[in-house]
């Protein structure tokens, strides 16, 4: 469904040039979006960011990691551990379930050390991890729970939408996602000690901070597109998900593409349908598969990310090039005095099996019949193989 931008969000851009205040305004147009937006979702409050990105960061910052603390994350997307280097936190990545690609619990729980502070979940391709079991284990250890929902607009585990469970969820309003607004962000709490905290970082009249961090407020122009884009994102996400089914369906009884699992107490929003190359147990060849789909036009994308591996692998965690000298915060002497904690090959096995095996088409701005059309060519593309 391609997206709209008419009227309804001109009318809210207009308010705003009439008001002449540009930027952030006690009762603007910030205000009213966030009030929109926790509603959508079910949270107390939201807080409106610039990005998804700087509201993960903001989300370590008040989480009580930072130098010589780790911050466990997930190994197949990277911006929990990206966030967690703001601070100078370890990034300590666990591994995750073969048939979801989510976060293993079990491996959360083997991880966690006397250095542990936060946790950050990524809710990945529109399906929650098992949230109820990460909030219960941070409850049981005192970690900070973050929930990275920058695909997850509409799914729910348990009934609760994604952003909930958390001590803060952060969301993306960057253009491929499920609510555009160009760019932008938002984090959901129901603790109203992180919501006045936050909000007093940045909405203070001239006292210093109480806590580092930065300004990462939205403006009230890109908060006028949010309200507009908040009552039309649900519809969407409809469409997404019509989508996401009928890809599932098209790979229906063929063994050698594994179909992402989808537990019963989850529900999952169309953003981008994943399945798993499994060929190789069957003497087929992945690049004959690509090849095939290429052929007759349909344009999957396998693998993920520039290394085909975990995000241990990046230099800018394997190296600890993000802060030069003195080598943190991996190799930072604040930190290797208490661990010996070193990123390295089989560290997290699942991971390393399955990011290879991705195959992956997006559904965002996917009408039903380019959908329905993407799902007859995948089906196309499995008879040819076994042919």
């Amino acid at each position: 469904m391609a997206r709209v931008f008419d009227d309804l969000e001109l009318g809210y851009v207009k308010e705003v040039l009439t008001s002449g205040r540009l930027g952030w305004q006690t009762g603007g147009m910030v205000t009213r979006f966030e009030g929109a937006f926790a509603r959508l979702v079910g949270s107390r409050f939201a807080i409106a960011r610039n990005s998804a990105m700087t509201a993960l960061a903001q989300a370590v910052a008040v989480s009580g990691a930072g130098t010589g603390f780790e911050v466990i994350c997930d190994p197949i997307v990277h911006f929990g551990g990206l966030a967690a280097l703001w601070f100078n936190a370890v990034p300590r990545f666990v591994d995750v379930r073969r048939d979801t690609y989510l976060l293993d619990p079990e491996a959360v729980r083997a991880n966690i050390t006397p250095l542990t502070k936060a946790l950050v979940v990524t809710n990945l391709w529109g399906l929650c991890a098992e949230l109820d079991e990460l909030r219960r284990i941070c409850d049981e250890h005192g970690l900070f729970m973050i929930e990275d929902c920058a695909h997850n607009m509409g799914s729910c585990w348990k009934g609760q939408h994604a952003g909930t469970y958390g001590d803060l969820g952060a969301f993306s309003f960057q253009q491929g996602k499920h609510l555009p607004t160009g760019d932008g962000g938002m984090l959901t709490t129901d603790r109203e000690d992180l919501y006045s905290k936050i909000y007093g970082e940045w909405a203070f009249s001239g006292e210093s901070p109480q806590f580092m961090t930065l300004n990462f407020r939205m403006n009230e122009v890109t908060a006028a597109v949010g309200l507009g884009q908040v009552q039309r994102v649900m519809g969407y996400v409809e469409q997404y998900t019509r989508n996401l089914h009928r890809l599932n369906e098209a790979i229906g009884g063929c063994a050698w593409l594994g179909q992402r699992h989808v537990p019963s107490d989850a529900r999952q929003a169309g953003y981008v349908w994943a399945c798993t190359w499994e060929g190789d147990r069957y003497g087929l060849s992945l690049d004959r598969f690509k090849q095939v789909c290429n052929e007759i036009g349909l344009k999957i994308n396998s693998g993920f990310a520039q290394l085909n591996a975990p995000a241990y692998h990046f230099d800018i965690f394997k190296g600890s090039t993000a802060y030069g000298e003195p080598d943190c915060p991996v190799r930072c002497p604040f930190y290797i005095a208490k661990s010996g904690y070193r990123y390295h090959e089989g560290m997290c096995p699942v991971a390393e099996d399955i990011i290879p095996r991705f195959l992956r088409l997006g559904l965002v701005q996917v009408s039903d019949e380019e959908g329905s059309r993407r799902a007859a060519m995948l089906q196309e593309a499995i008879h040819r193989m076994e042919r």
